[in-house]
């Protein structure tokens, strides 16, 4: 008896190990979505393709628009998330309108128009990208009115000079407080499409929530579990994490977020064996195109001259690239005077980690045990720190 028990188990384990071994395969195969549309009276002739949690600056996947206005693509994914396009000369311009979709059938059908237009624009085949919409269309109907009235009164007071009263305030509150409203709208929205556009959604808030703080960090925990545990194999789960991660531990007092990047030989250094070196250390995160953050390195180099053999040290690493090319002509053109690494393609998902926006970078003075002092000091105040440690 005891034997044939034994061959169920078996036979019962290689079943579930055949199931599971096929799930997997499934979960690894590609799938294809074909891309295809027609732009109305607009000259663009290119469009950029990009998932929603990329950095539109540095992204490789471009499609081109024909003098017919007809483009085509074949996306192959093995998930189904969020994708943008957006209009190339709209990008370099530095004001655009993604396009959301995701790629949830074999054909996806594109009309798209002017940014001015951007509201006549239709998507056919991508029924989770609806529902962007309609959630604009909720906001619309329930606040539009009363931003409308209260930007009004602010635009009075502005007209007569009168922005630093009592009034203004009450109406720069007010104005606050809807904002407040719409993101709370927003978040529930995301709980009742428990789906992937409302996981979409629920990343976005995350990327947006460190400088809003308008959630405590045990809500936006519930609502991580609640998708993880509806997409339990999806890459949102690790992006979400890190967003989560970031909001809840890069701040003044709490911990640095350690990792490996390659500097210009191609040799990986982790960051924490550089950071143990120093009494304090400044993680400077910039990125090319970023004109404030790259002031704000160049104003650093004063001071990393002066203390460099006291204890203080720089580490940079370089974001918004996709190629070592652009790595190296960044650190060629600025020639910054400590050790800089370079961040491709997010490969290492330092900006997620360190929960910094994809269209900048930011500046943090550790110690040596790892504990964030300050976060985007000015020379002065890392100066006065310097001199206090």
């Amino acid at each position: 008896m005891q034997y044939f028990k034994n061959q169920k188990m078996k036979k019962l384990t290689v079943l579930i190990l055949s199931c599971t071994l096929l799930s997997t395969c499934n979960l690894n195969k590609d799938k294809t979505c074909y891309l295809t549309g027609k732009v109305i009276n607009r000259n663009s002739t290119t469009l950029i393709l990009k998932k929603q949690t990329e950095d539109s600056r540095h992204r490789d996947i471009v499609i081109q628009i024909d003098s017919a206005g007809i483009f085509n693509y074949e996306l192959s994914s093995p998930f189904v998330e969020a994708y943008e396009l957006i209009f190339k000369d709209e990008l370099e311009r530095g004001a655009w309108r993604p396009i959301l979709f995701f790629p949830e059938n074999d054909t996806i059908r594109f009309t798209l128009y002017s940014m001015q237009m951007a509201d006549s624009n239709k998507i056919v085949g991508s029924k989770l990208s609806l529902k962007e919409n309609i959630l604009n269309q909720k906001i619309k109907e329930k606040y539009y009115d009363q931003f409308d009235f209260w930007y009004q009164k602010k635009d009075s007071l502005e007209a007569i000079n009168e922005t630093n009263s009592d009034y203004a305030k009450i109406v720069s509150d007010k104005i606050d407080s809807i904002y407040k409203e719409v993101a709370l709208f927003e978040l529930r929205y995301t709980e009742n499409e428990a789906n992937l556009y409302g996981y979409s959604k629920f990343i976005r808030i995350l990327r947006t929530e460190k400088d809003r703080k308008l959630f405590p960090i045990d809500t936006l925990e519930r609502y991580h579990n609640l998708f993880q545990q509806k997409f339990p194999k999806h890459p949102y789960n690790l992006i979400s994490q890190y967003r989560l991660d970031g909001l809840k531990y890069i701040k003044v007092g709490g911990n640095y977020v350690d990792f490996t990047a390659p500097d210009s030989t191609g040799k990986n250094i982790t960051i924490s064996d550089y950071i143990s070196k120093n009494k304090l250390t400044l993680i400077d995160l910039w990125a090319p195109w970023c004109a404030p953050y790259i002031r704000k390195s160049k104003n650093t180099v004063p001071i990393y001259e002066e203390f460099k053999g006291s204890g203080f040290g720089v580490i940079g690493v370089v974001g918004g690239i996709s190629s070592k090319e652009q790595f190296i002509q960044a650190i060629e053109k600025h020639k910054y005077p400590w050790t800089i690494l370079s961040e491709i393609s997010d490969k290492n998902n330092i900006w997620e980690k360190y929960s910094i926006s994809k269209s900048g970078g930011s500046q943090f003075l550790v110690d040596n045990k790892g504990i964030i002092l300050a976060i985007n000091p000015t020379p002065d105040e890392l100066r006065k720190m310097i001199l206090n440690e």
